[in-house]
């Protein structure tokens, strides 16, 4: 809505190949929201998600849209063609971010503090 651009400009690339991108960028952000809420280095787990979810959209984009065309040759340009565009960018940005916030505001277990202790004691 920003750019004010469709995110699958290709009229002959049919009406699922923006949901699969989409789809593939959630799968992506969720294992890594769950691998960074558990492991010790969360930057390593913020970058991966941007990086692998770029591939991951750019490899659903240029499989599919050469799948729609019936010809592979059409792989490289086509993921070319969204690499350039904002949805793909944009995506990793957004995926990025919230494994970022996800890490921030999940408890780590050991670390204690007022918010554990909280749920630790009971009145009486």
């Amino acid at each position: 809505m920003i750019v004010d651009r469709d995110v699958v400009d290709y009229p002959d690339a049919g009406t699922l190949l923006g949901p699969a991108m989409a789809l593939a960028a959630c799968v992506v952000t969720f294992v890594f929201v769950m691998r960074a809420s558990a492991g010790p280095k969360p930057w390593r787990h913020v970058a991966g998600a941007a990086v692998i979810t770029t591939v991951a959209t750019l490899l659903v984009a240029g499989i599919g849209y050469s799948i729609t065309r019936g010809d592979f040759a059409w792989m490289p340009a086509a993921a070319l063609h969204f690499a350039l565009g904002p949805f793909v960018p944009g995506a990793a940005v957004l995926s990025a971010a919230v494994v970022a916030a996800s890490r921030a505001v999940t408890r780590r277990p050991g670390k204690g503090g007022p918010a554990a202790e909280s749920f630790d004691r009971r009145p009486g």
